[in-house]
């Protein structure tokens, strides 16, 4: 048994790999020989899928029907999908739309094992790539060999070590021309820096590898350090403010990155840095990406969603159910207001359902005169900031209005406006949980 094939064994008993065993098998050099070996140990188990990116014409469909005679040859199943020429020619949308098919294929053949077949080169030519483009700690720490369903049997095995392994066992493969072009920042890495390192240290592969694989042991430190911080500063999904502040920076960082860095389009040092140093004001909002924003408010750090502007509204012509938001809003009559009942939720109004009462949330100018106020009226903002009510929980209080004027406030506060006396007739509300 040669060297590659003991290292592709060791590393599916390594990680108990078992049932059916799909192999991404895009036709070039390094996929023909992982799904070559893995036939070879589990010929029976193995089904090679392959993705037409439709990117390359009369290529792309070669590199398909390559794949499927080469699957022929060595009697495994075969399965291949082509995108619509509406997915955008970007190497982000391929490699969204590639993991995708790999997802979909998992579900199709009931499979919890995806092998794909980056090398050891890869991994450096990917290290190399986050160092230019910024990276930190974890970046450092490149491909993984297994991520969810995702395994990696070929990452301590070099390009030349599957060149020579082809080579041997006579295996055909294609050339993507697409490789060789250098304004693919990858392929200028691999063509034209990498070698330039090796003029300096011909062991560039191996020492930029152990780099690798140090900083997968430090991150290890990391995480641990950042659970114990993440126990100490967080409940539930939000932060604790001053506990936060109490940590040191590299914590705060830390925290923050694993917060909300898998929700940022680009996640570098000085972005992270930016939220950090936002949060320090202790109030505001900053914004995450389209739908989300970090929020600070009344000791708290969350992410809450940017609402539609063009919220919803429910017209309210008297007692019944309505629906807002995903929540049922019952309205019921009542014949006289004594049978009050405390905390059970429901609220106790006068009111005549004019044509312009309507259940929605809050919007710029509401106004609200707070059950035992004599005279006047008030900002809804302000009566929320005086009972220190945090703008995610604002966003989501659903509000029976009239224009501008606010008559409840659903579980929480009705109008001085429509207060009830004792014997009066009168309407109750509530959310339906």
């Amino acid at each position: 048994m040669s060297d590659i094939v003991s290292k592709v064994k060791d590393f599916l008993n390594e990680y108990n790999v078992n049932g059916t065993i799909l192999c991404a098998l895009s036709g070039g050099c390094d996929s023909v020989v992982m799904t070559h070996i893995i036939a070879k140990l589990y010929k029976e188990k193995v089904v090679a899928i392959h993705l037409n990116h439709n990117w390359r014409g009369d290529e792309s469909k070669r590199d398909e029907e390559f794949s499927l005679n080469f699957a022929n040859s060595l009697g495994i199943k075969f399965y291949s999908q082509t995108l619509g020429d509406d997915v955008k020619k970007t190497e982000a949308a391929a490699r969204e739309a590639r993991y995708n098919f790999f997802l979909e294929c998992a579900k199709k053949f009931n499979s919890s094992f995806v092998m794909l077949a980056h090398n050891k080169n890869d991994n450096a030519e990917t290290l190399l790539y986050r160092v230019i483009k910024g990276t930190g700690l974890k970046g450092l720490c490149s491909i993984s060999k297994n991520r969810e369903i995702f395994y990696r049997p070929l990452l301590d095995v070099t390009r030349d070590e599957i060149e020579d392994y082809a080579l041997k066992n006579n295996l055909k493969y294609v050339q993507d021309s697409s490789n060789s072009d250098t304004t693919y920042a990858r392929n200028l890495i691999r063509k034209e820096i990498l070698p330039k390192m090796y003029k300096i240290n011909p062991d560039t592969l191996n020492t930029i590898n152990s780099l690798i694989n140090l900083s997968k042991m430090q991150y290890q430190i990391v995480l641990s350090a950042l659970e114990s911080a993440k126990e100490l500063v967080m409940v539930d999904d939000k932060i604790i403010l001053d506990k936060f502040l109490e940590l040191d920076e590299a914590l705060q960082f830390e925290i923050m990155n694993d917060f909300i860095g898998s929700e940022l389009k680009y996640r570098d040092f000085k972005r992270i840095k930016s939220y950090v140093d936002f949060v320090k004001k202790k109030s505001g909002r900053k914004s995450i990406n389209s739908k989300l924003f970090l929020e600070v408010s009344y000791g708290e750090i969350y992410k809450c969603k940017k609402e539609d502007k063009n919220d919803c509204e429910v017209l309210v012509d008297g007692a019944g159910e309505y629906f807002l938001n995903g929540k049922k809003i019952v309205i019921e009559q009542v014949k006289s207001a004594s049978d009050f009942k405390k905390d059970d939720g429901w609220k106790y109004l006068k009111s005549d359902f004019s044509c312009e009462t309507v259940l929605r949330t809050r919007r710029e100018g509401d106004v609200f005169v707070p059950f035992g106020m004599k005279s006047g009226k008030m900002k809804l903002k302000e009566y929320f900031i005086n009972k220190k009510i945090s703008r995610q929980k604002r966003d989501n209080l659903i509000l029976l209005t009239n224009k501008n004027e606010v008559l409840c406030i659903l579980g929480m506060q009705i109008s001085q406006n429509c207060a009830v006396s004792e014997g009066d007739s009168c309407y109750r509300i509530k959310i339906w949980e």
